[in-house]
């Protein structure tokens, strides 16, 4: 079987991520596997040796500007290389393959990673999406709400299937005073939120530390709120770490304040390390978080909620003993041989029993 995925490019990130698990598991089965980059040719995951980077980015920073480049190039890959499968990741990058493939045979999957209302889409591209994927054999969504995003056409070629996670740690006992959060440093997650929620705790948890980690375009936006709260020493800002699991393992509970998401890697990885977690009600979160049994949901962009049920966690041992558990046992069906074996059925198949 010989596999090809299409991807902006592999730098960190939860797409990115998700097809460097894919990638190494069918290449370790055997498969021929090749991953074309259209955007950058950076690579930030660790790799099989015998997957091969195809770079095609184009030379302009804007999409449209590329179009001709790319689907010339596109089509000169199919037809040369003709893979079995063909799997492509986001939107605006689904839409090109499917849009260049016009007249070619290969069967093309495409998967939705993200809010598709809320990730910087214009409502024609969406419509264009919603179009195009009716070419596509099978369509991925990683959950119920990305799919409610497009027309009921679909349905009859859709599969939801959730991220394949894997952590590199087992629960251990917690720290007393440390929450925290990990995602890129950028709007859509949203931590001025837990800044904020860090500032209205500080008057009564002088020794609760606040981390941040990950690293991105507002890095000194988010300092110079620090600064403005006199949160520093409160707050800190952990910056990329390889080992992302060890480093969060003992906090006493994670946050994600996110605006909007696909399905969060990070919060099911939390979860499955057992840590007590708060997470805002984007759309969708409710398909993993069910609110007081393996997690708590607030409002978006309400610091004081956050900031209540911080506290309340931080009271009540009994509760966060409850939500771990709970977290541990419905994260269950995000492991990776659980979900790679879905991936499997769609590529071999075309379908799963399209539940977990």
């Amino acid at each position: 079987m010989k596999i090809t995925f299409f991807i902006g490019s592999m730098g960190m990130g939860g797409a990115e991520r998700v097809i460097s698990h894919l990638s190494n598991h069918f290449s370790d089965l055997g498969w021929n596997v090749d991953i074309v980059l259209l955007l950058d040719n950076t690579v930030e995951y660790k790799l099989n040796d015998d997957v091969r980077i195809i770079d095609l980015h184009g030379k302009y920073k804007s999409y449209y500007k590329n179009i001709l480049f790319w689907c010339k190039n596109i089509r000169k890959y199919l037809k040369t290389s003709k893979p079995d499968r063909v799997i492509s990741f986001v939107g605006r990058i689904n839409a090109l393959v499917l849009f260049a493939s016009f007249g070619l045979k290969n069967t093309i999957i495409v998967s939705e990673r993200n809010d598709p209302q809320n990730d910087g889409r214009s409502k024609l591209m969406l419509k264009i999406c919603d179009l195009l994927y009716k070419r596509a054999s099978t369509v991925i969504f990683q959950t119920k709400y990305q799919e409610n995003c497009f027309s009921n056409s679909l349905k009859n070629h859709s599969e939801i299937i959730p991220n394949p996670v894997t952590v590199k740690s087992m629960p251990i006992e917690r720290e007393k005073n440390r929450v925290v959060t990990v995602g890129r440093l950028c709007a859509q997650k949203n931590q001025t939120m837990f800044i904020d929620a860090a500032h209205i705790l500080q008057k009564d948890h002088k020794n609760l530390v606040f981390e941040i980690y990950g690293e991105g375009a507002l890095k000194d936006e988010l300092n110079e709120r620090i600064d403005a709260w006199n949160l520093t020493g409160a707050v800190r800002l952990m910056g990329n770490k390889t080992n992302i699991h060890d480093c969060i393992n003992s906090a006493t509970m994670f946050v994600l304040t996110s605006l909007y998401e696909g399905a969060s890697n990070v919060l099911i990885e939390a979860m499955m390390l057992g840590l007590p977690c708060i997470c805002t009600a984007y759309p969708g979160a409710d398909e993993i978080i069910s609110d007081g049994y393996n997690g708590i949901l607030v409002p978006q962009n309400d610091s004081m909620a956050l900031a209540e049920k911080i506290e309340f966690l931080l009271n009540d041992s009994f509760a966060c003993k409850r939500l771990s558990e709970g977290a541990i046992n419905s994260s269950q069906k995000y492991m990776s041989e659980n979900v790679l074996k879905k991936w499997e059925d769609v590529i071999l198949y075309g379908s799963t029993n399209k539940t977990l």
